[in-house]
């Protein structure tokens, strides 16, 4: 059998009060040779690092990381060791986002825009725009974030699961059905429907535009953005060779030293098994913008 060195580099532990021997299972699991740990600047991401590497298997390379929140939306870093966390300014909320970089560029740490056409709250081309982003990919030679796992999978928590092709059947019997326009909901459930179809071709279109913008990147990162243990190393970069070190890892990364950048291919478990509890709190984070802007509109228009 071919040795394939599969890395995961978006984790999240402490924000969900994971486990850590359920993520690392996990990890095993899905055979990684190495994955970060990121975990939001707001859920203490040192001991997020402390709690798994304390407990880490000899041959599985933990990269210390974090998930910053700066002005251009979230930004993954990544570290040689857990130095990273004495570096503060790099912690605080809505850090201004060049002095981020400055320091991750002082400091020779790497960086990279999590997904970029992801979430229009947390994603630096929909805060900043794309022009602007670029400029900073360029300017300071940071990566960006080519295939982010919980969005590449949003048209499975949407049609993936059977829970939700249950739901959406449901909804196309009703629009349908005489019955229903009878007693005066077909064309509510018409307009649910084709909600849940308009957020699916959506988050396709955020997956398309995020890799195109990668392309501009001096080097690109792939993770899962699992915050849970099952979802770990959905999303990974095959690498041509093993890392030795963390060092090392982070060098092959800039090299561009990569096979394989997307879903993992390699996986006999899919993410579109994904739990309800899982699934819900993606439809939630995925659609929240949506519900905002119309609550504000309509609040606008009261007036």
């Amino acid at each position: 059998m071919e040795k394939r060195y599969l890395v995961d580099l978006h984790t999240h532990l402490t924000e969900k009060k994971i486990d850590p021997l359920k993520w690392w299972d996990a990890v095993k699991e899905k055979k990684l040779c190495a994955v970060a740990i990121t975990e939001h600047s707001e859920y203490n991401p040192k001991l997020a690092f402390e709690k798994l590497n304390e407990i880490k298997p000899k041959n599985i390379i933990l990269i210390p990381g974090m998930e910053a929140n700066t002005t251009a939306g979230h930004l993954l870093i990544y570290g040689k060791n857990e130095k990273l966390y004495d570096l503060k300014e790099l912690q605080q909320i809505n850090v201004p986002i060049e002095t981020a970089l400055k320091i991750i560029k002082k400091e020779n740490l790497m960086a990279s825009f999590a997904h970029p056409y992801g979430y229009k709250t947390d994603s630096t081309c929909s805060i900043i725009g794309e022009k602007k982003s670029i400029e900073l990919l360029k300017k300071y030679e940071i990566g960006s974030e080519y295939y982010n796992g919980m969005l590449g999978s949003a048209n499975d928590f949407i049609f993936g699961t059977q829970w939700v092709k249950k739901l959406y059947n449901f909804f196309d019997f009703v629009s349908k059905n005489k019955i229903g326009k009878k007693i005066r909901i077909s064309k509510k459930s018409f307009i649910i429907k084709n909600k849940l179809g308009e957020i699916s071709e959506e988050t396709f279109e955020r997956v398309k535009k995020g890799i195109e913008f990668s392309e501009h990147a001096k080097y690109i990162t792939v993770g899962s953005d699992a915050h849970y243990p099952r979802v770990i190393g959905a999303a990974i970069i095959e690498l041509k060779r093993k890392p030795k070190n963390n060092a090392d890892l982070l060098k092959l990364l800039k090299n561009k030293s990569i096979k394989w950048a997307g879903p993992n291919i390699y996986s006999n478990q899919p993410v579109d098994k994904l739990k309800k509890k899982e699934l819900l709190e993606g439809l939630k984070y995925i659609t929240k913008t949506k519900i905002k802007k119309k609550i504000k509109l309509k609040r606008k228009n009261k007036k």
